[in-house]
């Protein structure tokens, strides 16, 4: 494969990757870790191994931390598995609703969740649906600054070590 489309195709699922750890419903780092993997499998000279892997450990730390951090804070202010889900769903409808609705969609998700499915009060829905929200907020904020730790990465070894 020629150079320029491996750093075409690599770059691309690197800033795909990036997009998605801010918006719901892309896998912001596993993307990440794939580019940089595609990235050293054809251009083997430019980024090191090391590189690579930190990106898949990341890309697998940064999975897992934003699933415990969104049940974490869903839990403590009493959501139901319903109002997880909900929050999560309400995340990814909120894409389509520009930045109100990318932030107000963990909150309604779950809110709706939990007053139509877990058959709770206004007021646990609306307690549980603030949780939810902030541990989606939590985790997107955790995604973001782990891509940005990539991306620094990257761009530190391709072209000031590499």
């Amino acid at each position: 494969m020629p150079a320029w489309i491996t750093w075409t195709l690599s770059s691309l699922l690197i800033l795909i990757g990036f997009l998605g750890a801010i918006l719901p419903g892309l896998p912001g780092l596993p993307l990440m870790a794939a580019g940089a993997l595609l990235h050293k499998l054809f251009l083997p000279g430019v980024l090191s191994w090391w590189t690579v892997a930190f990106f898949i450990l990341v890309a697998l730390v940064g999975l897992g931390l934003d699933f415990l951090v969104t049940l974490w804070a869903s839990r403590l202010a009493g959501a139901s598995r319903a109002g997880t889900v909900g929050a999560i769903l309400g995340g990814v409808v909120g894409l389509f609703l520009t930045l109100p609705g990318l932030l107000l969609g963990p909150f309604v998700g779950a809110a709706l969740a939990e007053l139509l499915v877990a058959r709770r009060t206004w007021k646990e829905a609306c307690k549980a649906g603030l949780g939810a929200g902030l541990g989606f907020l939590a985790g997107t904020i955790g995604k973001t600054l782990l891509a940005l730790l990539l991306l620094a990465l990257f761009l530190i070894d391709a072209f000031l070590l590499g």
